[in-house]
Parts: structure tokens; sequence; C-alpha cells
């Protein structure tokens, strides 16, 4: 994405004198991929919901005291969620949610039934191989493919080196591709 990191910092300057319009600009461009990292690690649609609300809440909460040091916007709202995340486990006493079925409503917009019940059908096997999967892989694996950050931005978000997240993401990406290949087993 060319360009919106210089483009986030003049709304961010502008959000931080009051400016609610740049913020809700803020929240237009990172609002779906804050809900996504979230709905991959909760699956529940309306609890990813609630949370991507509170993290832009607390972002608003936290613009006077906010500095760019090199940390893209973008990550920041990432570190955020994934605290969010935490406080959210802390206070349902529960490590992880059993997979429920979605609501009709989609990630996407789907033209097609019978693509958006193949899209629902994929996404919940998907969402129960993460499930299955250890955290940080989990963590790993919805930063960089469903939220599209690069390896620098995912490594400021973990507070990892980017070597150790591309480490990660190959372990993470393995262990998905065996638990595929145990689910076609299983299935024959």
């Amino acid at each position: 994405m060319p360009g919106q990191p210089e483009e986030d910092h003049l709304l961010l300057k502008e959000a931080q004198q009051g400016d609610a319009e740049a913020f809700g600009a803020l929240y237009e461009r990172h609002a779906a991929a804050i809900f996504r990292y979230l709905y991959v690690h909760l699956s529940s649609r309306p609890d990813a919901e609630d949370l991507t609300s509170e993290v832009f809440l607390r972002a608003w909460q936290s613009l006077p005291r906010y500095h760019q040091r090199g940390v893209p916007f973008r990550a920041y709202l990432f570190r955020i969620a994934h605290n969010a995340l935490v406080d959210h486990y802390r206070h349902s006493q529960q490590a992880q949610r059993l997979v429920q079925e979605e609501d009709p409503a989609s990630l996407a917009d789907w033209s097609d039934p019978d693509e958006a019940l193949a899209g629902k059908t994929d996404r919940m096997e998907l969402s129960g191989l993460l499930a299955g999967l250890r955290e940080d892989y989990r963590t790993v694996l919805a930063l960089r493919f469903l939220s599209q950050l690069s390896p620098v931005e995912t490594a400021m978000v973990m507070q990892r080196a980017p070597g150790a997240v591309r480490i990660l993401q190959h372990r993470a990406l393995e262990a998905l591709r065996k638990k595929l290949q145990e689910q076609k087993v299983n299935k024959t």
C-alpha cells in the first residue's frame, strides 16, 4: 500500500489535534484488518466486532500520548488489538473458544449464494484448523495473511525480530499443512 504510512501520519496529526473525521478515516483504513485478526482468535463475530470497537476506542484515548518512533500506526493498532485480546481472555477465563457457526453475513461480500456457502464452509474449516494451532502460530498467520501486514510490521506487533517472525511463519504454515493432510486422510 504505497503512500499509506505517510497519509496515516498526516491523518494522525489531525486526529491528535481533535479532528474526529481524520480519526474516522484512520478507522476506515484499518478496521477490517483489525477485525479479521481478532475474528481468527475469537471465532465469534459479535465478540470480534466488540473488541474491534474497543481497540479503536483505546487508540482514540491514547492519541495524546502516541508518538511515531519508527512504528507505523497500523502496527500500533495491532499491538493494541493484541493487548485487548489478552485482556479479553483474562476476563473471560478462557484461552480458546469453541468454533461457532457464524451468522450468514460473512467476512466478504458474496453475490453468488453457492459461492457464499462454499466460502462459509471453507472459513469454518479454516477456523477449526487454526483453532488447533498454537497461539503464536495463529497470531503470525492472522497478521501476515489475513491482515496483510509485512514481516517487519508483524515483528513490531509480536515484539520479535523480523527473522524470528519469518521462522515462526514457516513453522506455522508447516503445522497447518500437517493438519490439512490429517483432515484429508480422516475424510477418506
